[in-house]
């Protein structure tokens, strides 16, 4: 078999693609998932076909929006995170992991911005009933990456059921990060492995 060639080609579904950070076998499951996200949220979006991404309506600033409230809390909690973590000595005296957590750091702060985009937060951006999440990470670096993939898993679950909830642009955003979250922990688990 070539060396570019797919480990498992014509032995079954399972499939390792040789990408040195993202150490994931794809399933028929995780197809099926991310073919259904992106499914949905092409079928959601309110643009024409002939449109460009750019011609999709952002939210009203006078609406708010549940959806965008709790993604935006999430991403907030997330980033809150990854700064407890960051702040760690454990973490600090790891320079790969400190610049993988930084990178990941980045990319959240990212996905806030692009959820405020032309959005005009409600009053408490947090659930109601949903507890506060703690600021301080674990003391060692191991436990505390172990926080953040369940953290990054559970963001990513709670982002896919929004999908559903969201109009057309803000479910294709939502889906957006949501497979971001769901890359996050598998390259954390990759790295703690």
């Amino acid at each position: 078999m070539p060396a570019s060639a797919p480990v498992g080609a014509g032995a079954g579904i399972a499939t390792l693609w040789p990408v040195s950070w993202v150490p994931v076998v794809l399933t028929r499951r995780m197809v099926f998932v991310t073919s259904g996200v992106a499914l949905a949220s092409a079928c959601a979006s309110p643009a024409e076909s002939g449109s460009s991404p750019a011609s999709v309506p952002s939210v009203p600033s006078a609406v708010t929006d549940a959806v965008r409230d709790r993604a935006l809390a999430a991403e907030t909690d997330l980033i809150a995170r990854y700064d407890a973590a960051l702040a760690l000595p454990t973490v600090a005296a790891d320079s790969a992991l400190t610049a993988k957590l930084s990178a990941i750091r980045a990319e959240h702060g990212s996905h806030a911005a692009a959820i405020k985009d032309g959005y005009q937060a409600g009053a408490s951006p947090t659930s109601a009933g949903a507890p506060a999440a703690p600021t301080t990470a674990p003391p060692d670096a191991k436990s505390t990456v172990a926080a953040l993939i369940k953290a990054e898993q559970d963001a990513s679950a709670a982002r896919t059921a929004d999908i559903l909830a969201a109009d057309g642009a803000t479910a294709m955003l939502l889906a957006s990060v949501a497979a971001a979250e769901s890359g996050h922990a598998a390259l954390l688990l990759g790295g703690a492995a």
